[in-house]
């Protein structure tokens, strides 16, 4: 990957990198939130993000991402795993099962804590 593609695309990539940062928080802590907005765009956003996993094979951010930073491979599945590049920052170097396997377990139970939230309100039975 090379970051000499200009300023402006250095930013914009920057600013993918932070949104895409932010999904990857509100996906399995979204729940967490008081607004009950939150929590239907929970229900509706993550699973479209996760019909998306699955029939294009690599993430749509990751892959503005990329290409706003000049990555050669932006697109396919060589281009890297965001998950992978987050762990990286706090020593966790997984395999690419392992970061599949926790996307899709902690985007599953944002999923039901929001349905969950949306059913029960603030009324939480602990």
């Amino acid at each position: 990957m090379t970051d000499n593609v200009g300023p402006i695309r250095l930013a914009l990539a920057k600013f993918v990198y932070i949104l895409h940062v932010g999904v990857t928080f509100f996906v399995p802590w979204g729940w967490v939130l008081p607004w009950p907005e939150a929590w239907w765009f929970g229900l509706f956003f993550i699973p479209t993000m996760l019909i998306h996993w699955k029939t294009a094979d690599v993430c749509i951010l990751t892959t503005i991402e990329m290409k706003l930073r000049g990555h050669p491979k932006a697109g396919t599945r060589e281009q890297g795993g965001f998950i992978q590049r987050m762990g990286a920052l706090v020593g966790w170097h997984m395999s690419d099962q392992t970061a599949a396997n926790l996307g899709w377990g902690l985007s599953y139970m944002g999923l039901v804590l929001c349905a969950l939230r949306l059913q029960l309100g603030n009324h939480f039975p602990w």
